[in-house]
């Protein structure tokens, strides 16, 4: 049964308007049930209750053998106005806590290691909007491969301040970036690495949340929100149903989403069984077949976004994505 479902299920991804069009239903629908009841959700009114309003922005990130990208991924957001980063670890090989335990005593960073449950969403996402309920307005669910870009240089906390109150989320399109014909990790932060990607933006999205707002996550990509038929926006504040769009958009602000890296690097996150969600842990999305797909389409375009926005905004002494470029 498992071996068909992933089947219908590859095919199903390959269909953008199967996608669209059942995915939007089948969200509509999930709504109904679970917007106004759950568990989670009644956790969330009592936080609620007993709490200020929250302030600045905060990120939670599920992490594996991530050690060689942390530093660059903590200094890109700080820079970039995130007030707090919360990780989420499992099954680490590498030394993730030397790199991170400078932000930690600085206050920037909390990381919750060895994580227990398996798979590691959606308790890690449940578990960061209860610590962020009254102490962040906004929370983030990013991974780290993945670089929020905003246009004019505008920080992430200023350009959810203009999200209108109505709206409990803003959802950003990805722009996949692939090898740049890297055969292996090159000795340069990854956003000055790899400056070529794919033409048009990806119809998933991730999303920020207002954490008072949710009432219990879908998946990786997007939440359900309390109240009758609230949803996420887009950065022209269209509503998305569920995870993808038809029209991506990506001129305000988008993702870049460095998913291939080199090719030694993209093989050895091949050869690990995710434990980051149950789809993950059942579907292995990276395969010798994607990687050629991503190759072909994922380095079309050169784009130096995400340095050129780290360089404006980063005035942090002794940054290492500043330092490379020296």
């Amino acid at each position: 049964m498992n071996s068909l479902y992933w089947t219908i299920r590859e095919k199903v991804r390959k269909s953008w308007l199967i996608q669209a069009t059942l995915g939007n239903l089948i969200y509509i629908a999930q709504i109904l049930l679970n917007s106004n009841r759950g568990e989670f959700r009644n956790k969330v009114i009592r936080a609620t209750r007993d709490s200020k309003a929250g302030q600045g922005v905060a990120l939670c990130v599920r992490i594996r053998d991530e050690a060689l990208n942390l530093r660059e991924f903590v200094e890109y957001y700080l820079a970039a106005g995130i007030s707090h980063i919360y990780f989420y670890e499992a099954l680490s090989k590498d030394d993730f806590q030397s790199v991170l335990d400078p932000f930690i005593a600085q206050g920037t960073v909390t990381v919750m290691a060895n994580w227990p449950h398996v798979p590691v969403s959606p308790a890690a996402e449940h578990d960061c909007i209860l610590r962020s309920i009254g102490r962040y307005a906004w929370v983030g669910f990013v991974d780290a491969d993945e670089f929020v870009v905003v246009k004019g240089n505008l920080r992430i906390d200023d350009t959810l301040k203009i999200i209108p109150s109505r709206y409990p989320a803003l959802a950003l399109h990805g722009i996949q970036f692939g090898s740049s014909g890297y055969l292996t990790r090159p000795d340069k932060p990854v956003i000055a690495a790899y400056q070529l990607r794919e033409e048009n933006p990806n119809r998933h999205v991730k999303v920020f949340v207002r954490p008072e707002r949710v009432a219990s996550q879908r998946n990786s990509h997007c939440w359900y929100y309390r109240g009758f038929f609230n949803v996420a926006v887009n950065e022209n504040m269209r509503r998305i149903l569920g995870s993808i769009s038809l029209r991506p958009t990506a001129r305000k602000a988008w993702i870049n989403h460095y998913h291939h890296k080199s090719q030694a690097e993209y093989l050895a996150k091949a050869a690990e069984v995710s434990v980051l969600d149950a789809v993950g842990m059942k579907f292995n999305n990276r395969t010798a077949e994607r990687s050629q797909i991503y190759e072909q389409a994922a380095n079309a375009v050169s784009d130096r976004s995400a340095l050129d926005y780290h360089l404006a905004l980063c005035h942090r002494p002794g940054c290492s994505i500043c330092a490379s470029q020296l």
